[in-house]
């Protein structure tokens, strides 16, 4: 769903290029602050990628000098196939480490078994105000009424259009703009096919979080479910009307069916515009340097288009997070570290790296540095964090609204209506076994 919860891209070298302590940006006044622990001790902390453990080696390290002598971490590396399985017994047996990394698609299971510590209390002595981190960034980490916060938010990926501005050129259309809306973007579609030389206008529903689902939200409705998981959304109006816009560019062939994507994933679609055989494509802002690496043509990206009856661009953002098991012995000591690991000093380290794009408001602009001297607006993916959706989707119900749905519409041509009868039947039935 997210190419951040797979083996993530993230730039060792860059890290040295840019010296360890030169990533670290000073702020006077600090958006998140580190803070001085309260006693040492021992923790064990588990992470997916080995290059991100590279990075968060440094972040502890400097931690443990500065904030807090004589801690201990010990650091756990587990590979992606192996690690939700894992964790997952872990919570079962009450014997997870100390810390780790959780996924907002995964999230829920450890909130409903209990498994993990609730931080509020923690940023709120900190004077930590959590809504800066942006609503599609942390909602689906909250738990409860009042809405309290579980997870620090390590880093994030949004959604925008990349587009081939030489097809756009040969079309002699002009570049679309932050304000385009969807007729906008349908009447650049048609432009931009070309059924002779076998190129079409865009392609943008493949799988819940780069596709589709940007079009439902910018609806005002949560895409796939609701977040209290329990309705399927997707016979909602604004479903409805934004799958059926998207059905009917298909319909017109502007858009490939999967057969010829090759596939629902975004890495379909996105490899279908790197051959130049598609003008635009939703992607997220991980695809970034493989653009930057494979892209023949002169490319640029902009915000999704406005809905027309609401006027918003709503990107998808799911974000990964650090979590504390609720069972730890050393909960202070836990989210000290996280507070560290997420504040404006330690999550430098990251913004270094490269890569993929820190969470913390204070090193996003590091972030877009690290790209180096381009004309390619990559503001666009952190000016779409404003009003962006969290990850509605979960594990039980990711086949559907990754593969299952977009096949029935976007390949077997069903009509919006069934696919979606399908697809709210399976939904329905899993939400009431929870």
């Amino acid at each position: 769903m997210t190419r951040i919860i797979r083996t993530l891209t993230v730039l060792i070298a860059a890290v040295f290029a840019f010296g360890l302590i030169g990533g670290v940006i000073a702020q006077e006044a600090p958006t998140i602050p580190a803070a001085t622990c309260a006693e040492p001790g021992s923790l064990t902390m588990r992470v997916w990628d080995e290059n991100w453990a590279a990075i968060i080696q440094d972040s502890i390290d400097a931690w443990v000098a500065g904030y807090c002598p004589d801690a201990e971490v010990t650091l756990e590396v587990v590979p992606w196939g192996e690690y939700w399985t894992l964790l997952r017994t872990n919570a079962v047996s009450g014997d997870l480490p100390d810390i780790f990394n959780i996924s907002q698609d995964r999230f829920p299971f450890y909130a409903e078994n209990e498994a993990v510590l609730n931080l509020q209390p923690y940023w709120d002595n900190a004077g930590i105000d959590t809504t800066l981190w942006g609503s599609g960034m942390v909602d689906p980490y909250r738990v409860g009424e009042a809405g309290d916060l579980y997870a620090g938010p390590v880093n994030w990926d949004t959604i925008a259009v990349y587009y081939n501005r030489d097809l756009f050129d040969a079309a002699g259309l002009d570049y679309p703009t932050a304000e385009w809306t969807w007729d906008d973007f349908a009447e650049s579609a048609r432009a931009l096919t070309d059924a002779d030389a076998d190129v079409y206008g865009a392609a943008v529903y493949s799988e819940y979080q780069a596709g589709y689902a940007n079009f439902v939200a910018s609806t005002g409705t949560e895409p796939l479910v609701d977040a209290a998981r329990s309705e399927c959304t997707l016979d909602n109006e604004g479903s409805i009307s934004a799958l059926n816009f998207l059905k009917g560019l298909y319909d017109e062939g502007v858009m490939p069916s999967v057969s010829v994507l090759g596939g629902t994933s975004a890495d379909n679609s996105f490899g279908f515009w790197l051959s130049g055989r598609v003008a635009m494509v939703t992607n997220g802002s991980w695809n970034l340097p493989r653009a930057n690496e494979e892209a023949t043509f002169n490319w640029d990206v902009v915000q999704l288009p406005r809905n027309p009856e609401t006027e918003r661009t709503r990107s998808m953002l799911h974000s990964v997070g650090y979590s504390v098991a609720s069972n730890s012995e050393a909960p202070d000591l836990a989210a000290n570290l996280i507070q560290y690991l997420v504040s404006d000093e330690g999550a430098g380290y990251f913004a270094a790296a490269g890569g993929v794009a820190p969470a913390n408001p204070a090193q996003q602009q590091a972030w877009i540095d690290s790209f180096g001297e381009t004309d390619v607006n990559i503001q666009t993916f952190v000016d779409a964090i404003t009003d962006s959706q969290g990850v509605t989707s979960f594990e039980q119900v990711s086949d559907v609204g990754n593969t299952e749905l977009v096949i029935n519409i976007f390949d077997l041509n069903l009509s919006v209506d069934e696919a979606v009868a399908q697809a709210c039947a399976q939904i329905d039935e899993v939400l009431a076994a929870q």
